[in-house]
Parts: C-alpha cells; sequence; structure tokens
C-alpha cells in the first residue's frame, strides 16, 4: 500500500485544461437550434450524380441507386399507381433524361429532389406515350 501511496501519476494535466472544455461545451449549448425540418438534396444533387453517370461508374451508381430508391418508394407509398411508367430500357437512359429536364428547368435545381424526380419523370416517362 505505501508503494501505491507514492506513485505519482504519469500523466499530468495542465491546470487550464478544464477551463478549455468548459467553454467548448458552453459553446454548443449557445448555438441556435433550428426548428425547421432537416434539410435534404434538392435538385442540384441530382444533377450532379446523374450528369456524369454516362463516365464515371461510381457517379452512375450513384444516380442509378438514387432514383431506383425513389422509384420503389413512389411505387409503394403510391400503392401501386405511380404518374409515371418507366421500362427497363428507359432506366438505363434516365440519367440523361434527367439531366435534361434539370438544365431545360433552371429553378428545379432548388427544389426538393423528390419533387424534381416527380415533374421530370411524369413529364418525360407518362403512363400514356403514344407509340
Amino acid at each position: 500500500m505505501k508503494f501505491l501511496s507514492s506513485m505519482r501519476s504519469i500523466v499530468s494535466t495542465p491546470p487550464f485544461l478544464s477551463a478549455i472544455l468548459s467553454a467548448w461545451a458552453g459553446l454548443f449549448l449557445v448555438v441556435p437550434v433550428q426548428a425547421s425540418a432537416p434539410h435534404g438534396n434538392d435538385g442540384s444533387v441530382i444533377l450532379r450524380m446523374c450528369k456524369g453517370a454516362d463516365k464515371v461508374k461510381s457517379l452512375s451508381m450513384m444516380c442509378h441507386g438514387y432514383l431506383n430508391g425513389y422509384l420503389d418508394a413512389a411505387h409503394h407509398y403510391g400503392k401501386g399507381k405511380t404518374a409515371f411508367c418507366l421500362e427497363a430500357s428507359d432506366k438505363l437512359k434516365a440519367p440523361a433524361v434527367l439531366v435534361a429536364w434539370i438544365d431545360a428547368h433552371p429553378d428545379a435545381l432548388t427544389q426538393p429532389a423528390g419533387a424534381v424526380l416527380h415533374k421530370a419523370l411524369t413529364e418525360q416517362f407518362p403512363c400514356t406515350r403514344t407509340p
């Protein structure tokens, strides 16, 4: 027991460390909390993902993954009825179609991604297409 009481701590903490930590903790309490809904993706995100989809494999995977997720959700929450209809071949050309649509509608860059996809897909892939 005498041996343990005579040992000094190897780790030395500076006397000002607790003051620094307290100041940092106080900064987090002062930061205002935003009451708005969490910010999601917008049309600019879709444009960036899909614009290089034909050249960059990772962008292609991201664009197609995002699009497939949206299509699955729209199909599920629409109870199988959607305002757009994509065939298997349409899914392959969808990134280029989305890029062209967003380029033609610059206001879509700041709109929510879901709304952009809905508008673009409804206009470009309507279920009542003429042959």
